[in-house]
């Protein structure tokens, strides 16, 4: 089994219970984090595709920007707050495990692990410049359409945030 085969099993794995986090935990800050593990490694699993770009924008806007703003909505609008700070006797092991996979993922990298070239055939996959070809012709409309739809959701969050004053 190579470097690649067992990059991509840890990212599924790690994936998987992220996604169970986010269903079983009954505390909204850990569905929001488990979440944010499942992007992650998410992204990873991007990297292993050689589409460098679609991680970095995966990190960067959605683990980063996006569930940050949902941290943000979930603690200023939730209803119910976390009283306690008590740690899970799981949780330092669980720490550490996601550490070592990372700081595993850094040291393969840094060895240059070498990852599959992008096929001529794929149209989204690989550069910026493919991306943004693709963004600007093909998918034109469902791109301006998302837009519009991020757009009304934002003025109707804001709408509804406002209540009866």
């Amino acid at each position: 089994m190579g470097a690649a085969t067992l990059v991509f099993w840890i990212a599924t794995l790690v994936a998987l219970a992220g996604g169970l986090g986010v269903v079983l935990f009954k505390e909204p800050i850990r569905n929001v984090l488990s979440l944010v593990l499942v992007m992650l490694s998410l992204a990873v699993l991007f990297l292993l595709l050689s589409a460098q770009f679609v991680f970095a924008v995966q990190v960067i806007v959605y683990a980063g920007a996006v569930m940050v703003l949902f941290l943000f909505v979930i603690t200023l609008l939730g209803p119910v707050r976390e009283q306690g700070t008590v740690r899970l006797p799981w949780q330092i092991f669980i720490s550490a495990v996601v550490i070592a996979a990372f700081a595993g993922f850094l040291v393969a990298m840094l060895r240059g692990v070498s990852y599959r070239t992008p096929d001529a055939a794929d149209p989204i996959f690989g550069s910026v410049q493919s991306i943004g070809v693709g963004l600007f012709t093909d998918y034109l409309f469902p791109f301006e359409l998302t837009s519009i739809l991020l757009l009304v959701a934002a003025v109707g969050a804001i709408y509804l945030s406002r209540g009866a004053r």
